[in-house]
């Protein structure tokens, strides 16, 4: 009985094109795999810096994108400031807004990000209080407060913008100038992104500049601490500036 070669065979073809389809159709996926942990971050030009009663906040945009071939953590974002010839100080992220017209922030937690996926919003970072620090504040924000809302009771004053124990206010002046740190001045700063693959940490470097009449502007906010205002209510005053970055 003749048998036909194999390789006349049109059913073996037909096995083999069907192998190689199957096997092409896998390569982009190995291809992605096969890639290394990396993460890339964009950060917008302009970034706002503001304080808690002399304690340093910033809020900025990033977009962070998973550019490699497997999924990443992200544990940590931080800004790391340094004023050149003067102090250094670090703020971690704290908690972002959900959507760019959001006034609600959301708490910053560990997340994790596809290979492909991106992260965008704007960060607020800030440094907690000691707990000496904080246990300082709260007493002087509640003589303040109490104060200012037993003179609130005296039907003469019910409309009237009451100024709170002199006092009160001198420490809580004094312990503001102890917080404060956005002095004049040129500030180079670190951005940090903290994976759990330690290749795929992002570190950039940027610098800005903070004029004389800026810090100025973000001190004088402290003379409506006598109101009571950044201290226990928020004024529309809330002190804040806009600054330009640069990457360097």
């Amino acid at each position: 009985m003749n048998s036909t070669p194999f390789y006349l065979d049109w059913q073996f073809w037909s096995a083999v094109v069907a192998a190689i389809a199957l096997l092409l159709s896998q390569l982009s996926p190995l291809h992605v795999l096969l890639r290394k942990a990396r993460l890339s971050c964009e950060a917008f030009s302009r970034m706002h810096i503001t304080h808690r009663v002399g304690n340093a906040h910033a809020q900025w945009h990033l977009i962070i994108e998973n550019t490699g071939g497997r999924s990443l953590r992200v544990k940590a974002i931080s800004l790391n400031f340094r004023k050149v010839g003067g102090v250094a100080f670090e703020l971690p992220a704290q908690s972002y807004l959900r959507t760019p017209d959001s006034t609600d922030a959301v708490m910053f937690t560990p997340f994790r990000l596809a290979p492909g996926e991106e992260w965008a919003h704007i960060i607020t970072f800030f440094d907690l209080f000691t707990r000496d620090d904080e246990k300082e504040y709260r007493r002087l924000e509640s003589d303040i407060r109490s104060d200012i809302l037993n003179q609130k009771e005296q039907p003469e004053n019910k409309e009237k913008l009451c100024e709170a124990n002199p006092t009160a206010v001198q420490e809580l002046i004094v312990f503001f100038q102890r917080q404060f740190k956005w002095v004049p001045g040129e500030y180079d700063f670190e951005l940090k992104v903290v994976t759990d693959h330690e290749k795929a940490n992002i570190s950039h470097h940027f610098r800005f500049s903070l004029f004389e009449s800026e810090s100025k502007e973000l001190v004088e906010y402290s003379e409506m601490y006598r109101f009571g205002a950044g201290v226990y209510w928020v004024s529309p005053a809330q002190p804040g500036l806009i600054v330009p970055v640069h990457e360097k």
